[in-house]
């Protein structure tokens, strides 16, 4: 429980119910339930609590609020009860049991004493052939049962063996990966088993009492689920009666311990009452609430479990929105440069960046028009020219899974946008496809258009030879190309577009150039997307794309070799290091019996000098005379010259074939290195070549709890790609699902909170009334269809008596197709919303506010950490980019000239294709 000046405070009592009337108002506090009878008492307490006053009883934290202290409380607990191995709690118990050193000591004894001691079922992380699994504690064997086998270091810290079964990443155990292994290869998860938590665990189950040399006692709960021993040792009972009796006779003959056991009891009772489910006793959460398997629908973790992570972020980072580009016209914008940068090759048009693309659509400067707008309009006109021009022409093409939805029916019934969901499957993946290109769809004309006929002379003879290089013209071709083959379907406003571009009789071809920047910014992009959808059907564009296919063919059977020769590297790298440590040991076993011989061979100091004072002393007896004695001494030094050239003859060759090892060993080093570098090279250019041939299919990074999805666009033709990850808001279905899943509401103020610009609650409200148009237009439709079949089945009746050209014609006024339902009931759905981040701290923070926790963000917190450096890159790539050229742009104002400068963005573009 919170402390104030390190003591608990007690709650408010409880009010009696049988001393109010019924329906008496009454005010609770959120966080401590306590019952207050009048606002006035409330708000006093209210604002004792919110005093920064108050200390984590857990942690020591001081300086929090009541609720923050509180909050500290529960998140530690919390913490330890989840993360400390069960199996390990009844034997730290009993160690911890009677200790009577500080905390500090006890947990640096503990932690040293079950480091390498493992226990039975208990969850372990084993290195099995050079490569780490996880796995269970199957069996502890006994000394006698050990195997002569040594699979861990040459030198443990502690002996042991013990039988380990590899589980798989549910938990289950893999039968044939069963192994007996030495305590060495045997580790916790550093965040499960450490002095913190031991420390933590420690407090939360044990506590001692108030006097010099008082033992650690288990929790009385604790210790009678363990089976611990709570009776104190002799020598421990009489020292606590000694401690207590001079606590007594300084308090002037007063025995403390009735009146500190009582003060305990209450203190107890006090903090169990008003918070009995945030401070229960730790013991066995688990017993009490099934532990979670990490990740689950995201949705479902609360608020608290974001926050328990000092270093997340509440809120998602604020992303940008492009005002310059209406969102209906966006996400076509978006797979517009994505589809012309993905076919730069077939359609021979160099790649170029977003933000240029943008600006260059917006370009409505007649005198200095924009080369980029003719270099894309014209090398997309070209592809279809092209095929008209060698006789395989086809009608427009309708792609199923096009690269860029209609601006002007944006996602209509789904099928014909890339961005969002393609399929009818409710979990959709945005698959963004540029495939189907052998569907096509005749576009039907529309009679009677209010179009100028000046349009005809306008645009005639658009398909009779391609654009010129110098792109002269190509605002005339635009206008035939759309004349005869776009539609209402296809261009939405196609006739404003014409009528636009051609506004009269007289206008001619050298007109037309100077209306095009004109056009409202939705009708450009229009205009690309028809292009865009129709190039798509070129053969140019599929022949690229089959290429594409082998390529990535080819690719994957690459990357299978070099997985295939990665694993073989491993091994060997094993195997060196396991000679190595071989050698190594032998090394010094060797070094441990010279230093032996060395030591043996020093001869002992001569006792010959004692023997020749005697012999000054007229000793006669001895049996050798002086000369022989100098003689042998001269030979012993001999020997001893002969055992030392020998012995630095020995080290010479020793030595030698030690340097010969060395540099064999590390000749087989380098060679290991070199060889691992070169796979990790090639590795990362099939990496490469898979982005770059992948362009059939893009699919988001994934979706944030709130289904936002995620983009990038790499660009691998180009410096740094959009410099952007991109930011759509959720589609139909994604709305759908949250709609049904949950509690809505729950979910629009949690969002409020931790997406605050996310616009959900107005997504929702228009999803809602989407469908109520739905179910009303539905329900119109049947009927109709309904009395269709009523006014069918009366003609019938009547039949011999129609007229028979009525027969096979018309019947009652109604058209035999009549009982189709009318398209124009389809419920269309709005368009997404699309924002981006374009700064390195903005990604940073997107992964801090992201939890790893739910299914959907741990993907997307994964895409993002294996592209960042390809998304950072690109940023920092863009900032050096736009430095210099505002370096640029401030020399050349310093100069004279006034000449116009266009050599940079999209007014200095340059298609190198076009030469």
């Amino acid at each position: 429980m919170p402390l104030l000046k390190r003591k608990a405070i007690k709650p408010v009592p409880t009010p009696n119910v049988n001393d109010f009337e019924e329906n008496t108002p009454v005010y609770m506090m959120r966080f401590t339930n306590e019952i207050f009878t009048t606002y006035e008492d409330y708000i006093n307490r209210y604002f004792f609590y919110k005093q920064k006053n108050w200390q984590c009883e857990t942690t020591g934290k001081s300086g929090l609020t009541f609720e923050e202290a509180l909050e500290s409380e529960h998140k530690e607990k919390s913490m330890v009860a989840n993360n400390f191995p069960a199996q390990l709690r009844k034997p730290l118990l009993e160690f911890v049991q009677f200790q009577t050193a500080r905390i500090d000591a006890v947990v640096d004894d503990a932690f040293a004493k079950f480091k390498n001691v493992y226990f039975l079922n208990e969850l372990v992380t084993v290195t099995w052939d050079g490569t780490s699994y996880s796995a269970v504690i199957r069996k502890v064997l006994p000394e006698d049962e050990w195997t002569t086998v040594k699979n861990g270091a040459s030198e443990p810290e502690e002996l042991g063996q013990y039988l380990v079964r590899v589980v798989d990443k549910r938990g289950r155990g893999i039968e044939d990966m069963e192994r007996v292994v030495d305590c060495s290869l045997l580790s916790r998860e550093r965040l499960a088993f450490n002095k913190n938590i031991i420390r933590k665990y420690v407090r939360e189950c044990s506590a001692k009492e108030n006097y010099i040399g008082a033992p650690w006692m288990v929790k009385t709960s604790l210790a009678k689920k363990y089976g611990i021993e709570t009776k104190l040792p002799a020598d421990l009972q009489a020292a606590r009666e000694s401690a207590f009796a001079k606590l007594k006779k300084r308090k002037g003959g007063v025995d403390p311990a009735p009146a500190l056991a009582a003060a305990k009891k209450a203190k107890k009772e006090a903090a169990e009452r008003p918070t009995k489910e945030v401070l229960a006793e730790v013991s066995l959460p688990v017993e009490v609430k099934p532990v979670i398997k990490y990740p689950i629908e995201d949705l479902e973790l609360d608020a608290g479990s974001i926050k328990q992570d000092e270093d997340r972020l509440l809120a998602r980072p604020l992303p940008v929105k492009d005002r310059s580009v209406p969102q209906d016209s966006f996400e076509a914008l978006v797979m517009s440069w994505q589809f012309m940068n993905s076919f730069s090759t077939p359609l021979k048009l160099s790649p170029f960046g977003m933000n240029d693309f943008e600006d260059s659509l917006a370009h409505t400067d007649i005198e200095h028009p924009s080369v980029m707008v003719a270099e894309y309009h014209s090398t997309l006109m070209n592809a279809i020219i092209q095929d008209r021009l060698k006789g395989i022409a086809r009608p427009i093409l309708a792609v199923p899974g096009s690269a860029v939805p209609s601006p002007s029916h944006p996602r209509e019934e789904r099928e014909h946008s890339v961005m969002t969901d393609d399929d009818d499957s409710i979990a959709d993946d945005g698959d963004l496809s540029v495939g189907g290109h052998d569907e096509y769809l005749q576009r039907r004309k529309l009679a009677h258009r209010p179009i100028n006929e000046r349009v005809v002379i306008v645009g005639q003879g658009w398909d009779e030879k391609v654009v010129p290089a110098s792109r002269q013209g190509w605002e005339a071709v635009l206008v035939g190309l759309i004349n005869e083959l776009g539609s209402f379907e296809a261009i939405p406003n196609v006739d404003r577009i014409l009528n636009h571009l051609v506004p009269n009789g007289t206008t001619l071809k050298e007109d037309v150039e100077q209306l095009y920047p004109s056009l409202p910014y939705e009708d450009k992009v229009s205009i690309l997307v028809f292009l865009v959808e129709t190039a798509a059907g070129t053969s140019a564009v599929r022949h690229y794309m089959e290429e594409c296919r082998q390529n990535l063919k080819e690719l994957r059977l690459q990357k299978f070799d070099i997985n295939k020769d990665r694993r073989q590297l491993q091994s060997e790298w094993a195997e060196f290091e396991r000679m190595e440590a071989i050698d190594n040991k032998n090394a010094v076993l060797e070094k441990a019996a010279e230093e032996q011989r060395s030591a043996a061979s020093t001869p002992e100091p001569s006792q010959d000098d004692d023997s020749d004072s005697h012999a000054t002393n007229g000793d006669l007896s001895r049996t050798e005379s002086r000369q022989e004695k100098l003689k042998r001494q001269q030979m012993e030094r001999e020997q001893q010259e002969n055992r030392r050239n020998q012995d630095l003859l020995r080290q010479r060759v020793l030595m030698k074939a030690k340097s010969a090892e060395q540099k064999l060993r590390y000749d087989a080093r380098k060679k290991l290195t070199d060889r691992e570098a070169a796979l990790n090279r090639k590795d990362e250019q099939i990496d490469r070549d898979s982005r770059r041939y992948g362009i059939a299919r893009v699919r988001p990074l994934g979706k944030d709890r709130f289904y936002n999805r995620y983009w990038y666009f790499d660009g691998i033709t180009m410096d740094h790609g959009t410099d952007r990850l991109y930011v759509q808001s959720p589609s139909f279905l994604d709305l759908e699902v949250m709609r049904t899943s949950g509690d809505k509401n729950k979910i629009l103020e949690r969002q409020k909170v931790e997406d605050p610009v996310g616009g959900l609650d107005e997504l929702m409200r228009l999803h809602d009334q989407e469908i109520a148009n739905g179910l009303v237009l539905e329900k119109a439709a049947r009927e109709r269809k309904l009395m269709q079949e009523k006014e069918r089945a009366l003609d019938t009746d009547d039949e011999d008596d129609k007229d028979p050209k009525v027969r096979g014609g018309v019947t009652n006024g109604h058209s035999p197709h009549e009982d189709q339902v009318d398209e124009s009931l389809l419920v269309q759905h709005i368009p997404t919303h699309w924002s981006f981040y374009d700064e390195p701290e903005q990604i940073d923070n997107l992964l801090r506010w992201l939890n790893s926790k739910g299914i959907r963000e741990r993907a997307l917190q994964t895409a993002i950490n294996n592209n960042y450096d390809l998304i950072v890159g690109g940023m920092q790539r863009r900032h050096h980019d736009l430095v210099s050229l505002l370096q640029k742009e401030q020399n050349r104002r310093s100069t004279r000239t006034k000449t116009v400068m266009a050599s940079e963005g999209y007014l200095g573009y340059l298609n190198r294709f076009n030469k």
